[in-house]
């Protein structure tokens, strides 16, 4: 009864995320912002809206019994081992295998002009290299605020070699799409795994902040990257998704989003959702399975949960993936073109308003806010998180919605947003710092890379005048970033916003309890 009270839980939960955005795209096509073609397409959004909701539900499910277990497992073993080697090589591989599993990481390489696998590497390799980074700053007591301020410091040096500024927004965007639905689960696992068993009286807030050391990883690897590619092709224009076509074979589409298909020599064209899971997902099992045998071995009761969590996560990820290119992403280009036709004013609104709601529908938030009550014993409500989330990246993508219109650079919102983000954790309580760093890879994963980024490129394209290079590289991309960016300053103005409450409160007790003729009370000294 209980598994079946955590599935129904689960579907509510999941349709709470899809629902809104779907509402959505109906509002705006019903008002002819954004009509859609005809009722085949209305069947498309309904059938990828409900494949979605089992998709989510099904990882869910799976990801907590399967990635998040094996955070926590690894985490505890590897914070109790002597060999700090074994500790760097091991955080290493299943940072970077954990990442390849990362649907945002799927989603936005299908949309660059980069080389899909090439820019995969780049950034699994980056995140592996700096969960190590934060595995090792947890276990020697080190302050998570320098490590940032040292690390963004390094990135902001490294940022000024680019010549090419038109892959600065791309740069900052593979940091945030870097921590998603698989990342989430299984860092936050990691870090409170590590934190619980080195014990002490920070253990609590400790066990954040590996989300936000990751993220800074993609960041350095991707620059290196640039740096080397800077003169290629920067011409993309949305064009790799598949348009809305009114189309009565929507098994079809889903189908071919689905499965691998062929190219004529008997080459594979497109590997599909169900082969890139799978090649995502073994890596981590494989490596998982051996470090446990050799120094966790655990029961084989746990190790068939784990199998089977393995498994959901697998059946979860395809469809939840499938739904998303079959349908999400051209219906967020499909509303990004129509909407790119109204008055600037209304672009920038509605684009707010979908910020609002789409923080709801990101299958990461609902793992983050969980943990976050868990570890604050309740002390940091779910309700006042997302929120505070939901408010900045409405900003966020108003902001966005700006700049599509009228084509300007990234840096002018990224450079004074980090220097406010990074002075803020000279006066934010630790904790809320590293939540606030957490949750800006949260904010930031499968629906803004699927749909608000096709939406933001619909609109910059067709804001264009008619002749001009409408420039996606420069002009669209840097939504994702902009989105992980908010959850930085939203959550630590909260935490300011705590320090100050309590500071009032222990000021009102302090007075309630001490007598106004406390003064005239006359001291008498023995002997007198």
């Amino acid at each position: 009864m209980t598994s079946i009270n955590k599935l129904f839980r689960t579907l509510l939960e999941s349709c709470l995320s899809i629902v809104p955005i779907i509402v959505i795209i109906l509002i705006l096509s019903f008002s002819k912002l954004a009509p859609i073609i005809g009722g085949y397409d209305y069947a498309l959004l309904i059938i990828g809206a409900v494949v979605l909701v089992l998709g989510l539900s099904v990882f869910s499910i799976g990801s907590s019994r399967s990635l998040s277990k094996v955070g926590e497992h690894m985490g505890s073993s590897l914070s109790k081992q002597n060999k700090l080697w074994i500790v760097v090589v091991v955080a290493v591989l299943l940072g970077a295998l954990v990442t390849c599993a990362e649907p945002s990481i799927m989603i936005l390489s299908s949309q660059t002009p980069l080389p899909g696998w090439s820019l995969i590497l780049f950034i699994s390799l980056g995140v592996g290299l700096f969960v190590a980074i934060g595995v090792i700053r947890t276990i020697k007591h080190q302050s998570l605020n320098l490590w940032l301020l040292g690390l963004y410091g390094l990135t902001f040096a490294l940022a000024i070699l680019i010549d090419n500024k038109q892959f600065m927004p791309l740069i900052w965007d593979t940091s945030g799409a870097t921590t998603g639905s698989a990342t989430v689960p299984f860092l936050l696992s990691l870090g409170a795994g590590v934190a619980m068993v080195r014990g002490g009286k920070k253990s609590q807030q400790e066990s954040f902040g590996l989300i936000a050391i990751a993220s800074i990883g993609p960041l350095i690897m991707m620059i290196i990257l640039i740096l080397f590619v800077q003169n290629g092709t920067t011409n993309y224009t949305g064009d790799s998704i598949v348009a809305l076509s009114n189309d009565s074979n929507i098994w079809k589409r889903f189908q071919d989003q689905l499965l691998p298909t062929f190219n004529s020599d008997g080459s594979i064209g497109a590997y599909g959702t169900m082969l890139e899971v799978a090649m995502a997902l073994a890596p981590i099992m494989i490596v998982f399975f051996i470090y446990q045998a050799i120094y966790i071995k655990l029961p084989k009761q746990e190790i068939k949960r784990i199998l089977f969590g393995f498994l959901f996560a697998f059946v979860g990820l395809v469809l939840f993936l499938t739904a998303i290119k079959a349908a999400m992403m051209p219906f967020g280009k499909f509303v990004g073109e129509h909407l790119g036709l109204s008055q600037p004013w209304l672009i920038v609104l509605i684009c707010f308003l979908i910020g609002l709601v789409t923080i709801v529908c990101e299958p990461a938030t609902h793992v983050l806010t969980k943990q976050i009550e868990k570890v604050s014993d309740g002390g940091i409500t779910k309700a006042s998180v997302i929120m505070t989330l939901s408010i900045g990246v409405g900003l966020s993508i108003g902001l966005c919605g700006i700049r599509a219109i009228y084509k300007f650079d990234i840096l002018y919102y990224i450079v004074p947003g980090y220097i406010i983000a990074l002075g803020l954790t000279f006066v934010c309580p630790p904790l809320y710092t590293a939540l606030a760093f957490d949750s800006g890879g949260v904010a930031s994963g499968p629906m803004a890379v699927s749909f608000v980024l096709p939406m933001i490129t619909g609109i910059a394209v067709v804001t264009t005048p008619a002749g001009q290079d409408p420039n996606v590289m420069g002009n669209a991309f840097g939504v994702i970033a902009m989105v992980a960016m908010a959850p930085l300053i939203g959550i630590q103005i909260l935490g300011v916003g705590e320090r100050v409450k309590k500071a009032y409160r222990f000021s009102v007790y302090k007075q309630r309890y001490m007598h106004f003729n406390d003064n005239e009370v006359i001291h008498f000294r023995v002997g007198d």
